[in-house]
């Protein structure tokens, strides 16, 4: 059977049909990447938008937390203002200290001196700081109503201990039996005292109510 043969005519046709059609899916397939493009691009915007707002919302709460922290830790530090230092202890109070005075030989001549053992003992239970130089806890050497003698005369350095329950400290003072009257001089050129008796005591300079018991000494 022979073969029909199509005409020039129909084989364009033909052709301009197949073109246009491979344009026409071409087409199809842009059309359809663009979507999906367009969907996945809104979907990480959408995404992106609540991860800022959430970010934004996050970080409000975290600087009302460090607000209200900072307004707490201002109303602690006034509670505590002066009673904290940098190792966090509080200044030793009344409640925590106590003084003790002791003379092992009480008596001296004229020009002479005594020495006087001074103890801080910590009887509290919490551990605090106190200066223990002798310009924190002081000698006063008096007779009657009068001041005759205190070892904080002179500016001295500050001797800062941390004492915990059952610490003590223990110190030598010595009196050359002269008067300072409160005002600071070398003891070569402060006067001798009279010959008489004298009371001495400490007193802790924080808090003039942790003092110790009165030494009698005698000057002959």
């Amino acid at each position: 059977m022979a073969k029909r043969r199509m005409s020039e005519k129909k084989r364009r046709m033909y052709r301009r049909r197949r073109i246009a059609a491979a344009l026409l899916a071409v087409l199809f397939l842009l059309v359809c990447a663009g979507l999906v493009w367009g969907v996945g691009a809104g979907i990480r915007a959408l995404r992106g938008g609540d991860g800022g707002q959430g970010a934004s919302t996050s970080a409000q709460q975290s600087a009302k937390t460090k607000s209200k922290d900072k307004d707490r830790q201002g109303k602690d530090q006034k509670k505590d203002a002066g009673r904290k230092r940098s190792s966090g202890a509080p200044d030793c109070g009344k409640g925590d200290l106590a003084l003790e005075l002791a003379a092992p030989d009480p008596s001296t001549e004229v020009g002479g001196s005594i020495d006087f053992t001074a103890t801080i003992r910590h009887k509290g239970t919490g551990s605090c700081l106190v200066d223990g130089s002798d310009g924190g806890r002081v000698l006063v050497i008096t007779s009657g109503q009068d001041t005759v003698w205190r070892s904080d005369a002179c500016p001295v350095g500050a001797r800062t201990l941390l004492m915990a329950t059952g610490d003590k400290d223990v110190q030598t003072i010595t009196w050359h039996a002269d008067r300072n009257q409160e005002s600071c001089q070398p003891d070569q050129e402060l006067p001798w005292v009279k010959a008489g008796s004298y009371q001495a005591k400490l007193v802790l300079k924080a808090d003039s109510h942790v003092v110790s018991q009165q030494v009698p000494v005698m000057v002959q």
